[in-house]
């Protein structure tokens, strides 16, 4: 019995060392300053509801940016290997959620924590907030400094969350000589999700044929062996400007074909154009409804996630363009099974709980239909494209 107990001691220790070297390496737990800067709202309340899917916070007062929502349906974090809640969801417990919506463009979204570790939860016990720094480790704070530094930094960011306007360094100084959780809560800088674009140093790479702009997106144009410091382009009917090593170039709605021209900053008029090239202005592209990395009618399933889709511009089966970038809003899924049908409405990228347990036992022969599907396009636009029925064939 000893030996056994001792087996699953060992068993237990090597599975929570694995998380807390392998995993967390891979997901990192983000800090206070970090997950405060990325969350677009803020609130403290009491959960007084929980289902299935979501846990219902009763708003006291918001103390990040406001929404007229006095109960938020908030999608419950579900523990996993190498991350836990710290305790189990109950109705009474008060705290602090960071949260955002799934999308900002349609009314039709989901509320949803950031972190996947549950760093967006703060527990409250009397005077003191707890944060989940790293597995299992919870950092307090008093509730009572933590509203007041949270508010001055509500109060200083207002008019620039949302843009691309950055603190001064003035205001950053000023702001981290009122207390030490006001230097904690700026102090740090959260990781940039913005791709980076390649810019060759030597050589060239020209289509001489007919190449493609579309309409109402910045395309993104590189001439090579000039510097951008000493040309500019024009385009008719379209916004031209400099970024970076490259110009992007915004056409609008006019004539199908546009020329491209590439002039000196010491050029005298029009005809001395160092390149000129005929593009074709066209829409943005229908994208492509893909599960896992195929586009095909028929999908491999392994594992649950295999069957939630995802949406891009694929130029063949294989390759996707990476720089288009379209979002799924929301859709209904539904799940047919021996003539039996299921229909489940979608509003997040990975859907609620009750969802993902269903499409774990996806079998070989089920169909899945997708409609009423509502795509961000890469200039901002929503657009409903057409329906997408797949077929699942469960992987041995």
């Amino acid at each position: 019995m000893k030996s056994t107990l001792a087996m699953k001691h060992y068993i237990a220790l090597l599975a929570l060392s694995f998380c807390i070297t392998t995993v967390r390496a891979d997901y990192g737990y983000m800090n206070l300053c970090e997950m405060v800067q990325k969350a677009d709202y803020g609130a403290l309340g009491t959960i007084v509801k929980i289902d299935k899917n979501y846990f219902y916070l009763k708003v006291d007062k918001y103390v990040l940016n406001n929404l007229e929502i006095d109960t938020l349906p908030i999608i419950k974090f579900e523990s996993w290997a190498c991350a836990k809640r710290f305790s189990e969801y109950k109705v009474g417990q008060k705290e602090i959620v960071f949260f955002r919506k799934s999308n900002y463009v349609i009314d039709d979204f989901e509320l949803i924590g950031y972190g996947g570790g549950d760093e967006y939860e703060l527990p409250i016990f009397n005077d003191t907030i707890k944060y989940q720094s790293s597995y299992g480790k919870l950092d307090s704070y008093s509730l009572n400094n933590f509203l007041i530094a949270i508010n001055d930094y509500d109060k200083l960011t207002e008019n620039i969350r949302g843009t691309s306007k950055e603190i001064s360094t003035k205001d950053i100084d000023a702001f981290t000589k009122k207390s030490s959780l006001h230097k904690l809560l700026i102090k740090c800088k959260g990781s940039k999700q913005a791709k980076d674009f390649e810019i060759p140093d030597r050589g060239i790479i020209m289509n001489l044929e007919r190449n493609y702009l579309y309409e109402d997106y910045e395309n993104k144009i590189f001439v090579s062996n000039l510097t951008s410091d000493s040309i500019y382009l024009t385009v008719d009917d379209a916004e031209v400007w400099k970024e970076g090593n490259y110009f992007v170039v915004k056409p609008k709605s006019g004539w199908t074909r546009r020329w491209l021209n590439v002039y000196s900053n010491k050029a005298k008029d029009e005809h001395d154009v160092l390149l000129n090239q005929i593009f074709e202005v066209i829409d943005l592209p229908v994208p492509t409804i893909y599960f896992g990395h195929s586009t095909k009618d028929t999908i491999a399933f392994s594992y649950y996630r295999d069957a939630v889709p995802t949406v891009g511009y694929y130029l063949d089966d294989l390759h996707k363009d990476e720089y288009l970038d379209y979002k799924l809003l929301s859709y209904e899924y539904q799940v047919t099974s021996n003539n039996f049908s299921e229909t489940f409405k979608i509003k997040s990228e990975y859907g609620t709980k009750e969802f993902q347990e269903r499409i774990r036992y996806l079998k070989s022969g089920d169909k899945i239909t997708m409609s009423n599907i509502f795509v961000l396009y890469p200039n901002n636009i929503v657009k409903k494209i057409n329906n997408r029925t797949v077929i699942i064939k469960k992987e041995k």
